[in-house]
Formats: C-alpha cells, sequence, structure tokens
C-alpha cells in the first residue's frame, strides 16, 4: 500500500480510529494487524518473508541471551546475519551475480547457461533486513532481547516505515510501543503538518521533476546542453523530494499514533563536504554503516591505509544495498573515493578554513559539494554504462537545449530557495499556534493542492530498494 494511493487515505483513518479506542495489548495487537496488512496489500506472500525474518532474529537474540559471553553466542549471531543476508541474496541479488557470471565465462570463451531465479522483489526488504540484524547484533552486544514475540513483530513491521525507512533501532522503538501513551499526549498539529508536507513533496515536486528526468535520461541523445544539466539538477531534487517526502509522512503517521521516528534528513545540500553529506543525507542509513560495518572493520584507527579500505568497502556494499546494478556500486565507489579525498586534503581543508572562516568560503564548498553529488546521482539514475557516458558528455555541451526545461529549472530554483530557508524547522511550530479551524483550513487547502497539481502516481524511488 502506498502512502499516495487512495487506499491509504481510507486505511489511515480506520487505522488511527480503531488504534486510539483500544488500550494496552489490544492496541498493539490492532497495530500488529493494521501494519500487516499495509505490507500485504501489494501480495500477500511477502508477510511469509517477513514473519520469517521475524522468527529467526526473535529466537536467535534469546538464545544469544542464554549463552552470553560464551563461544556459541557468536555462533549462534552468524546465523542471523547468514539467514538475512541470505534472503536479500535470494531476491534481490542472485540474477545480479548470475548474469555478471555469465557475462565473465563468455568473455573467456565459455558458453554456460546459468539458472534464474522468476521472484518479484518484496517492497521494503533491505530496510527491514538491516533492521532485524542490528536487533540481534545490539543483542550480541549486550541488550537486552525482547521476550514478547507480538511486541518483536510489532517492531519489525510497524508499518509507517516499514517499506524505505528511516531504520529504527529496537531500543528507540519498542519501548515506544509499549509505552500507555493517551490521545492527549500526541502533537497533532506537527503530525498533520509533516504528512501533508511530505505528501505535497512527493506528489507535486518529485513527480513533476520526474517527468522531465525520465524523458532525458531514457533518451540522453535527443536532449543536449543545457537540457543535460537540468535534467541532472531535477534528479537531484526529485530523489530528495521523493525519498524525504516519504520520510516525512513516515514521520507524520508516526505522530499520529504516539511513535517518534529519527529524522532521516538535514538539508543534506548545504553540506560542505562528503563525510557531512553523509550526515545529512539517510542519516539512519548512514548510522547503520559506521556502527555495522565501518567501525567494526576498524574504523579509522589503524592508520591511513587501513581507513581508506574500511572507507572503500563500506561505501561500494552502501552502493550495493541500494540495488543489483553495476551503476550503483560505480556510485558507491564514486561517494567511497569522495570520502578518501576529504581525507586526503583535510588537514589542508581545516587550515584554509578553521572554524569561524568566512561564510563565503564555506558556500564555495557547499556548492563544489553539490555539484560532486549530483555528478554522483548522474551515476545512480542512470540504467546502464552507456546512458551515463552519453549523459556526462551531454554537459560539456553548452548549446541551448530544450526551452522545455525552463519550467522545471524554475521548480529546481525553488527547490533550492525552500532548501536555504533559515527558518524551515520553525513552520510545525508556526502551525501548531493556528487556531484548529486555521489548521483545518489549511489541512484542506493543502489537500486540495496536491490533488490539482499531482501529475500522475509513480512510485517511491526507494520502495525498489
Amino acid at each position: 500500500m502506498q502512502f499516495t494511493s487512495p487506499i491509504f487515505a481510507l486505511f489511515l483513518p480506520l487505522m488511527l480510529a480503531v488504534y486510539w479506542q483500544l488500550r494496552g495489548d489490544a492496541r498493539r495487537w490492532a497495530l500488529l494487524v493494521g501494519s500487516c496488512v499495509f505490507y500485504g496489500w501489494w501480495d500477500w506472500r511477502f508477510l511469509g518473508l517477513l514473519g520469517l525474518s521475524t522468527v529467526v532474529d526473535y529466537c536467535v537474540a534469546l538464545a544469544i541471551d542464554r549463552r552470553r559471553g560464551t563461544p556459541a553466542a557468536r555462533s549462534i549471531l552468524c546465523v542471523s546475519v547468514v539467514v538475512n543476508l541470505g534472503i536479500l541474496a535470494a531476491f534481490k541479488y542472485f540474477n545480479f551475480f548470475r548474469d555478471s557470471a555469465q557475462a565473465a565465462l563468455a568473455a573467456m570463451g565459455f558458453d554456460v547457461a546459468l539458472p534464474t531465479l522468476d521472484v518479484l522483489l518484496p517492497a521494503g526488504i533491505s530496510f527491514y533486513t538491516f533492521q532485524t540484524m542490528s536487533y540481534t547484533i545490539d543483542v550480541y552486544r549486550g541488550e537486552r532481547p525482547e521476550r514478547s514475540l507480538r511486541d518483536f513483530a510489532l517492531f519489525v513491521s510497524c508499518f509507517p516505515q516499514l517499506v524505505a525507512g528511516p531504520i529504527v533501532r529496537a531500543a528507540e522503538l519498542i519501548p515506544q510501543l509499549q509505552r500507555k501513551t493517551r490521545w492527549s499526549e500526541i502533537d497533532l498539529p506537527r503530525g498533520v503538518y509533516r504528512l501533508f508536507v511530505g505528501l505535497f513533496k512527493k506528489m507535486v515536486v518529485a513527480d513533476t521533476l520526474a517527468l522531465y528526468v525520465d524523458a532525458v535520461f531514457s533518451d540522453p541523445t535527443g536532449y543536449h546542453g543545457v537540457s543535460s544539466w537540468i535534467a541532472v539538477y531535477a534528479y537531484a531534487f526529485q530523489i530528495y523530494m521523493d525519498f524525504s517526502g516519504y520520510c516525512d509522512v513516515a514521520v507524520g503517521v508516526g505522530e499520529l499514533l504516539g511513535l517518534h521516528f529519527p529524522e532521516n534528513f538535514n538539508l543534506p545540500y548545504l553540506a560542505a563536504s562528503p563525510s557531512e553529506f553523509w550526515r545529512r543525507w539517510h542519516i539512519t542509513l548512514s548510522t547503520w554503516l559506521r556502527d555495522y560495518l565501518y567501525i567494526p572493520l576498524g574504523g579509522s584507527r589503524w592508520g591511513f591505509a587501513r581507513t581508506v579500505r574500511n572507507l572503500l568497502i563500506t561505501m561500494l556494499l552502501g552502493g550495493l544495498w541500494h540495488g543489483a546494478s553495476w551503476m550503483f556500486i560505480a556510485w558507491g565507489a564514486y561517494h567511497g573515493l569522495l570520502l578518501v579525498a576529504e581525507k586526503l586534503v583535510g588537514r589542508w581543508t581545516a587550515a584554509v578554513s578553521p572554524p569561524g572562516s568566512s561564510d563565503a568560503l564555506r558556500w564555495v564548498r557547499v556548492a563544489a559539494m553539490f555539484h560532486a553529488t549530483c555528478l554522483g546521482w548522474l551515476l545512480f539514475r542512470s540504467p546502464d554504462a552507456s546512458t551515463a557516458l552519453v549523459m556526462l558528455g551531454g554537459l560539456f555541451d553548452f548549446s541551448a537545449g530544450d526551452v522545455r526545461g525552463l519550467r522545471i529549472l524554475l521548480i529546481v530554483a525553488v527547490c533550492w530557495l525552500a532548501h536555504l530557508h533559515p527558518h524551515w524547522r520553525e513552520w510545525p511550530a508556526r502551525f501548531a499556534r493556528l487556531p484548529a479551524m486555521g489548521q483545518g483550513a489549511l489541512a484542506a487547502v493543502g489537500m486540495w493542492t496536491i490533488l490539482l497539481l499531482s501529475p500522475h502516481g509513480k512510485p517511491f524511488i526507494y520502495f525498489q530498494f
């Protein structure tokens, strides 16, 4: 079920009405059932895979707790890692590795027909797999396991953030699910505000930008010059508005349920360095990769050479996490190299731009990082290397291009101005200070605006991950 679908507009009020009429265990059961309905709406068979991951990690965590401090605990943890990564490998990566191996064999002169798996990719599999795997790792590191299978299953399947994040840790969410929250305690204005802002960002801004982006990337030879630049800029804000819009809706719906999810974005295009970008973009994935991959590999503790190795491994796997494609791997490698370059020039950067240095120098670095990020998005969006090369060549063709892109460029400019607004964090509080009638009127206007301006119903970009 998509947040932008008409069925969700019926599902959410019904879910909230039932949820807040119940108390205690009954409320948690209702949310669990509602989450299963939400996830199973695409294909009920996906619930079996979600249930398998839930039961395995629940049992593994309890077994680790019983054998805590013994060598057996590590072996039990390996069961969780193998099962979770095995599920990802089978459903998401098997055919990719199969095609790559077959192409390599063909290049060596071997004509071998390797088997394929004809399976659908379950929605959100990368998100909930990382979420449940982090739980068993945390238990191995000393956290106490959840004894209630129902509450653990609810942590895994809680519908607002199930399909595309934010990735939530068990220690953050399970206590909230078990708390006896009252309707009077929720931040209703903030929840409504985030819900409508998220829908507007996705349905109006991102989907409008997608019309131009899809046209250019599907026929890069038919566009050139300024059109290529506009398409790259437009995709930078399409993916930002699309993904942050989903997270806004997730946070807003969470607020309406009395749950607080972590923020996933913090004005990423104002980053002045690669490391700052990853502290602002997809924050929950960045911290997951840091805590469960980069630091266990050794982080930056064992010298520059190993730091470079750990950064590249982390970003390569982060790119592969996004999809079974060499272009995603190339995108991850690109960002890994940016982080390595930052390490190389770190001392020089600190010398020329110490704390308190001129704002002008920081804005130069912000502009440079934004364009470096856009170049990475070109790799991310291109379906193959040939498309990426044609698009890259188009950036060096300075002809006028397609004038139809001027409207898209105007939307990008407005997105930039909104991104730069110094008081954007205050807007939910300002909405909350309005009288109830004013809030209702603005919500109604917002809904009609979304319905009137939304061009079509494209799925969220991160659903494919």
